[in-house]
């Protein structure tokens, strides 16, 4: 995931979309109490890990959940990606950061 944030600092100045690029981080190890106090204040299983608030090609934003291999995405995060999706955003699991960068610069160039 830092390469796709690198790429973006690199291509910031070229388009408006990698500057808005950002981390959601929601893989946190806490006790029961603080698991509680969290969900209380929104933290929710399944958020994919990167978004870009940026609306192209009809899409609201674009959500990336990313997975190394032999790693599975939860019926969670696979849920959400789809409820994402019938909102109207680009939600999509990507096994790699080559995979995530090419995602976004057809998305960015409106090619999805």
């Amino acid at each position: 995931m830092i390469a796709f944030f690198d790429y973006c600092r690199t291509k910031s100045k070229r388009h408006p979309a990698y500057a808005l690029a950002f981390h959601i981080p929601n893989e946190r190890k806490a006790s029961i109490a603080r698991r509680m106090t969290l969900k209380r204040a929104g933290v929710r299983k399944g958020v994919p890990d990167i978004c870009v608030p940026y609306p192209s090609s009809g899409y609201h934003g674009l959500f990336i959940e990313m997975k190394i291999k032999p790693n599975r995405p939860s019926p969670e995060q696979l849920e959400l990606l789809e409820q994402l999706s019938a909102a109207g955003n680009f939600a999509m699991l990507c096994w790699s950061s080559k995979e995530a960068i090419e995602i976004l610069d057809k998305y960015i160039a409106g090619l999805l």
